[in-house]
């Protein structure tokens, strides 16, 4: 049975597709639902850049038939129970089956095994704001599934974790609060930043791969402004595992880019510019264009 529905959202982009997909799904007996990050902005008003879709079963058949009728390709990731589609045109779609985790130790990549409910996968999710679903069934459409909360922490503008181990199981989440807080100015809520500091404290951060703190680094260079985010990771000394003496130049919001801005910082970064940007582990071309940009723009060598 679906978790307890309540209220009702309208998806704010992409309603077609969102309804077709539902359609596909329902003719082979499946609950489908629009899950995290584009609930949370249809909630506030927001058209959200993608949409992720959570069924209670094998996602492969509901992939065919959109690429049978779209064109396209898709891919299917059978350690993590998902389907990604590019319809043609270039569009992605992601189909996940409702699934658990658990992390056989701190900033390891889950081990994902299949789940009974929606409410069973939300269980799993960073934060109570991405921890929604909609329900694109033709008797429900819009009903959204909320067991933890995540309507009230918008109203609150907080962004707070599910359970106590969620910084120390995916440590990436430090990362990604800061960036969610400072993208809509909310707060950390107050238990949430009292886990975020002893994730800190702790050095978890520093256990993930520099690929994943790469990721991270770029996620965050990607946003409109990012400085309130890394005023928050500032506040945290969280910035550290980027490199002990990162900086964030105010000026780079005016730079258009995650590359742009990664050129200011490393410019600005001095010395330590150049072992910074190696340690991000990018590829040669990318750190040979970077310091053409710094040489250019502000006249330094790296």
């Amino acid at each position: 049975m679906p978790a307890a529905l309540v209220m009702k959202i309208t998806p704010l982009n992409d309603l077609p597709l969102i309804k077709e997909t539902g359609a596909l799904a329902a003719a082979l007996g499946l609950e489908s639902y629009a899950v995290g990050g584009c609930v949370r902005d249809w909630a506030m008003g927001l058209p959200s850049a993608d949409v992720d879709f959570l069924l209670s079963g094998d996602t492969v058949p509901v992939a065919e038939s959109l690429v049978k009728k779209h064109g396209g390709t898709f891919t299917k990731f059978d350690r993590f129970l998902t389907t990604r589609v590019f319809l043609e045109g270039g569009r992605r779609i992601d189909l996940a089956r409702f699934r658990k985790e658990t992390y056989p130790k701190p900033a390891a990549l889950p081990e994902v095994s299949p789940a009974g409910s929606v409410e069973e996968d939300l269980k799993r999710r960073d934060f109570t704001v991405n921890a929604m679903a909609v329900a694109i069934l033709s008797d429900s459409f819009g009903s959204v599934a909320d067991p933890f909360g995540g309507l009230e922490a918008i109203k609150a503008r907080r962004v707070r974790v599910l359970h106590e181990l969620s910084f120390a199981d995916d440590p990436t989440r430090l990362f990604r609060a800061a960036r969610f807080a400072g993208r809509f100015d909310w707060q950390l809520e107050e238990e949430t930043e009292e886990l975020a500091k002893k994730c800190v404290k702790e050095a978890m951060p520093a256990l993930l791969s520099r690929e994943r703190l790469r990721n991270e680094l770029f996620k965050l260079l990607e946003e409109k402004d990012p400085s309130a985010a890394f005023v928050i990771l500032r506040g945290l000394d969280a910035c550290r595992f980027f490199s002990k003496e990162f900086v964030w130049p105010v000026m780079a919001v005016k730079l258009a880019g995650a590359l742009p801005r990664l050129s200011a910082i490393a410019a600005f970064m001095g010395r330590a510019g150049a072992p910074f940007l190696e340690s991000l582990k990018l590829p040669g071309k990318t750190i040979a264009s970077i310091k053409r940009i710094v040489n250019g723009a502000y006249g330094k060598n790296l």
